[in-house]
């Protein structure tokens, strides 16, 4: 009996996977390679694209800094000129001495330097009332001791004319660069506050003064340069 309920009984039905039924047909695995061929060759050429890109921007990148860093052929030929280049004053006219064509003259007392010896720096004071003060120019006189024309050394223009009691009558002219020329002990002065004046001009005669009256007559010169004296010999040019 119990062996005709178990024919009876149905006999249970074994699913097939999807899987294996379509592994089970024949264009399954050539379609399964063409895909992943796909995929991976979409990946190559993603992964390509992204390297030029990179590769584009490094390069990019490059140039810029190269452009930037390095100086091109005009900019090296400037630079030794740059260094070379002669200052404004350099090619300015020479001064010219301030005594008058055809006086013989000579030279007195000259400029007290502080780097100077203590020798030359003894020669450089004068001495008033029982003092001794550093001379800030250099004296000029003819040689037969008599009075001569006092003249301009350079173009400029006349900025002072004074009588002052110790140093007498005295003219200052300013020129190119801040530099200001000074010409002291006038007996007279033939120019004004305001003249322009050329270089070789007489701008009067020199004379005695009571700051120096032991040097007799002669022209105390000085030559400043925004303000302060300093040594006319470094400007003058050689007679």
């Amino acid at each position: 009996m119990e062996d005709q309920k178990n024919q009876k009984e149905p006999i249970p039905f074994k699913k097939t996977s999807r899987w294996k039924k379509l592994l089970g047909k024949k264009w399954a695995f050539p379609a399964i390679y063409i895909g992943a061929a796909a995929i991976i060759l979409a990946l190559v050429v993603w992964y390509q694209g992204n390297v030029i890109s990179t590769v584009s921007e490094l390069s990019t990148s490059t140039e810029e800094v190269t452009e930037t860093a390095v100086p091109n052929e005009t900019d090296q030929e400037a630079a030794p000129l740059e260094e070379d280049a002669v200052p404004a004053a350099g090619s300015a006219e020479p001064m010219g001495w301030p005594v008058g064509d055809g006086v013989q003259y000579e030279q007195g007392m000259g400029f007290y330097n502080e780097q100077a010896s203590a020798e030359e720096q003894q020669k450089a004071l004068v001495k008033y009332n029982n003092s001794y003060f550093p001379h800030t120019g250099i004296d000029l006189k003819a040689a037969d001791g008599n009075s001569f024309d006092v003249v301009a050394v350079l173009e400029g223009k006349v900025t002072k004319v004074e009588n002052d009691p110790l140093v007498g009558k005295f003219v200052e002219v300013e020129h190119a660069d801040k530099l200001v020329s000074v010409y002291q002990g006038l007996e007279e002065v033939t120019v004004k506050p305001g003249d322009e004046v050329t270089k070789g001009q007489i701008l009067g005669s020199a004379g005695r003064n009571e700051y120096e009256k032991d040097a007799g007559v002669h022209l105390h010169f000085e030559i400043h340069v925004d303000g302060k004296p300093v040594d006319p010999a470094e400007y003058l040019r050689e007679e």
